[in-house]
């Protein structure tokens, strides 16, 4: 993603530019609403202007993205917001870590500006001839701010709001402190002032990534032999739910195959993991992508597979400029469609008994949020799928079942929503799915 106050400060040039400022700019308000993707084209609208002010937008495809009020007239004089104490010079040299709001609350500083007036000098010549390089270097080092200082590594900065000020007494830096927090939406107040401006800044502390129940915790409720004399293929296992399932079932005494798109390093953790409570043997990681053919990639399994467990996914959340767009359709088809049917086609045609399969669905198909209609419409379409492959013969049961939110890396939202607890929805689906054989078919 393209940074947001990188792409403010190109609008502020852009204005700059084209004569929009020439009134003198008292404060600028901004508000971030989307993300702005590497290789968009971004549109500058100019939606309002009066002697008082401009309000514009940065628009990607139907997307406002960001927000920008500009209100004109003489800078203030200086009257610095009160920042506590004798506060410590900030160096920047690794993203903070913050987990919880009192972390963050402790939170004050000074960032310098020299280091990003240099980086951006001649990069926004308008802006700077506008409201000064120095502003506009203060207005930049508040993204470093939010990205590297606090919140900092899981960090979204949602809006700014600075008055330009004259004569300060902190030209080389922007001062910092924590003025609020509010625990409902991780949100995080902060005042900042120096190098020509003051104000206010929003930002919100994202979840970290989320990990699973661990192998030790998982054995507490799996008996040893439970799943013993079955090899499972995990697709989509080396985080989230997939990981979790490769566990369950390792810790009741079967091989695990899990494979990853591109998570390489945590498909091996998991593995390392998994062998370390186990047999040497007893996971083993490949390469998988179910957007590929399946049987050149499946081809080095050199082993039968008993229990199939597929949770392949992508990105579920998007950005869209309409209700329902049909390439993302097309693509959840590609994945949890097409992907599942070739994934079961291959291993029955490799083996030499019945698989058993899991299809995870979701109860967004009861819900229906628009928000994520094509993801809803291709879990249906794949619920369809298994229940005629089921009617088919095609000597594959398939075992469906309607998952609720349940905490992960993708469900792990800012705004907050209940979910439930993964090991005590999948350990009953694990235990039917595991129990069924060839046998049944």
């Amino acid at each position: 993603m393209v940074h947001g106050i990188h792409a403010v400060l190109w609008a502020l040039d852009k204005l700059a530019e084209n004569g929009m400022m020439t009134g003198g700019v008292r404060g600028v308000k901004v508000q971030f609403i989307k993300f702005i993707y590497v290789a968009s084209t971004v549109m500058l609208n100019l939606r309002h202007r009066d002697e008082k002010s401009i309000r514009a937008e940065l628009v990607v495809g139907g997307l406002t993205t960001t927000i920008l009020t500009l209100t004109f007239g003489t800078s203030k004089q200086a009257c610095e917001i009160a920042l506590p104490g004798v506060l410590e010079r900030v160096v920047e040299r690794e993203p903070a870590i913050l987990i919880d709001l009192k972390e963050a609350a402790a939170q004050s500083g000074w960032i310098d500006v020299d280091r990003a007036r240099t980086r951006s000098e001649g990069q926004f010549p308008h802006a700077d001839s506008a409201i000064g390089a120095r502003r506009v270097a203060a207005i930049a080092v508040l993204s470093t701010l939010t990205g590297m200082v606090c919140p900092g590594m899981y960090s979204l900065f949602g809006a700014f709001a600075i008055d330009l000020v004259e004569d300060s007494n902190h030209k080389d830096a922007v001062g910092f402190n924590v003025s609020e927090t509010d625990e409902r939406f991780r949100m995080i107040r902060m005042n900042v002032s120096g190098a020509g401006v003051r104000g206010s800044v929003q930002a919100f502390l994202r979840w970290p990534p989320i990990g699973q129940a661990s192998f030790a915790e998982v054995s507490k409720v799996v008996a040893p032999a439970e799943f013993a004399g079955s090899t499972a293929l995990i697709v989509g296992g080396s985080r989230g739910l997939g990981a979790l399932t490769a566990k369950v079932v390792a810790a009741g005494g079967a091989k695990v195959i899990v494979t990853y798109a591109t998570g390489r390093k945590d498909a091996e953790k998991l593995a390392e993991e998994i062998c370390g409570h186990t047999a040497h043997d007893a996971c083993r990681v490949i390469q998988y992508d179910v957007r590929r053919d399946a049987a050149s990639q499946l081809k080095p399994l050199e082993t039968e597979v008993s229990h199939l467990y597929y949770f392949a996914t992508t990105s579920i959340f998007r950005q869209k400029d309409g209700f329902f767009v049909s390439s993302l359709l097309d693509e959840f088809i590609q994945i949890y469609v097409k992907g599942f049917y070739d994934c079961c086609r291959v291993l029955n045609k490799n083996g030499s008994q019945a698989l058993i399969a899991y299809y995870p669905s979701t109860v967004a198909i009861d819900n229906n949020p628009l928000s994520i209609i094509e993801y809803t419409m291709a879990k249906m379409a794949g619920e369809i799928l298994c229940a005629n492959m089921n009617r088919a013969n095609t000597r594959t049961r398939v075992v469906v079942s309607r998952l609720p939110r349940l905490m992960t890396d993708q469900t792990a939202t800012v705004a907050p929503a209940t979910t439930a607890e993964p090991l005590d929805a999948l350990l009953p689906v694990i235990r039917q799915v595991q129990s069924l054989g060839s046998a049944v078919l």
